[in-house]
């Protein structure tokens, strides 16, 4: 279309030329003397006009041949610019193909141009931090750290790598100094609790976990499991303070509280610390609201004034599990720390009834053990060998402490 214009352009001027000069309308004469030189009008025009055509062209070539040498350093820059960008472009795609060397190769070629330097030192670091090339990451990340625009993201990445690292004090500093700022990335959360969790700051996991929790950032699976560490590991820090451990079970909220998996633990504890009766509430709080078997034989460990009251409660459990091994052995033991031989005796045999197992035999051998029958604890302790070598032991939720385990044999 612009040529075709332009053709029209051109046909124009040829016939306001042609008609021009189809009719002399006078003389132009330049006096050189002792010369003179006459032309007509229309070959002035023409003259002239071929005369400013020559000298546009000849201004613009010197234009030209004097921005030659800028041309060509904005070229090379260009170049420079494009293969940073094409190294960094191949940096990112090694990187997340597991194709680390090359990643890192490639970043130190994009390195190049300052544009798109800090961007490929901190794609270096990750890929040094795949190879276990911690130094070199370290370098990487503070090449990273002269790009004004890139605080954010090299904060990010260090505390991440750091917490992948297990290095949760360096962690948290970068996360403290990004949050300092003003920013509040859910990222950002996620590696400040993996950081917590390394470091035992479960206060601090507690906090975080609620937080990430309200705005949608963690499954409830994975917050429950972490509140769970979380329990567990302040009832660590407790430690054999029995007032201590009453107290940090008691500011435990009420959903962690009825887990089986922490109700036991804290049960454990509360029962090696000598708090039985906090312990038999902690277990019978889950076991009314969710059923489990797998606590039936700490609860018959917690030894609380009053046992007979435990007694009737389990025996009401017993209405709605008539058929519960664990069950029937909780009320053998609780029974037989109590002297009541016989009931002992009778649920001992009904638990052997309803199947062999090894757990009961070891009971009825402490019962034997107990009343003075030699001979039939004798018997008893040979079966429950031959039973545990006969079949595996029930998986446990979490293995007993030796303290337990002897408490278990005086009985």
């Amino acid at each position: 279309m612009r040529s075709l214009v332009g053709l029209l352009l051109w046909a124009l001027l040829a016939v306001l030329a042609g008609m021009l000069l189809k009719e002399s309308i006078g003389d132009v004469v330049f006096l050189v003397p002792p010369k003179r030189v006459d032309l007509s009008f229309g070959l002035f025009i023409l003259a002239a006009m071929a005369a400013l055509w020559l000298a546009f062209w000849l201004g613009r070539a010197l234009q030209r041949l004097a921005a030659f040498p800028e041309r060509v350093r904005i070229y090379r820059a260009r170049r420079t610019e494009l293969g940073a960008h094409r190294a960094l472009y191949e940096a990112l795609r090694a990187l997340l193909e597991g194709r680390f060397v090359r990643a890192e190769r490639a970043a130190q070629d994009a390195q190049r141009t300052p544009e798109v330097a800090g961007m490929a030192a901190l794609i270096g670091a990750r890929a040094a931090h795949r190879m276990r090339e911690y130094e070199r990451r370290d370098q990487w990340l503070e090449q990273a750290g002269s790009d004004q625009e890139l605080t954010t993201a090299r904060q990010v990445v260090s505390a991440e790598l750091w917490a992948e690292q297990r290095q949760p004090a360096r962690a948290l500093h970068a996360i403290e100094s990004l949050q300092s700022s003003g920013a509040r990335h859910l990222h950002a959360m996620r590696i400040a609790l993996s950081a917590h969790v390394q470091a035992g700051h479960w206060h601090d996991v507690v906090r975080i976990v609620r937080t990430l929790e309200k705005r949608h950032a963690l499954t409830a699976e994975a917050a429950a499991r972490v509140r769970r560490i979380a329990v567990r590991g302040l009832l660590a820090d407790a430690g054999d303070d029995a007032q201590a451990l009453e107290r940090t079970w008691d500011q435990v909220d009420a959903s962690d509280r009825l887990v089986p998996e922490v109700a036991l633990d804290a049960a454990r504890r509360l029962n090696e610390a000598g708090r039985g009766r906090p312990a038999a509430l902690a277990l019978e709080a889950v076991l009314e609201r969710n059923w489990d078997e797998r606590l039936l034989d700490e609860y018959a460990h917690c030894a609380e004034p009053g046992s007979r009251a435990t007694i009737e409660r389990a025996e009401s459990w017993l209405k709605e599990h008539p058929r519960s091994q664990p069950l029937l052995r909780c009320l053998a033991r609780i029974c037989l720390r109590e002297q009541l031989w016989g009931k002992a005796r009778a649920y001992l045999e009904e638990c052997r009834r309803l199947g062999e197992d090894a757990q009961t035999s070891l009971a009825l051998a402490e019962l034997s053990e107990a009343i003075g029958d030699a001979e039939g604890a004798a018997r008893h302790f040979r079966e429950a060998a031959l039973g545990l070598g006969r079949q595996a032991p029930p998986e446990p939720l979490a293995p007993r402490p030796p303290r337990t385990i002897r408490r278990e044999a005086t009985w």
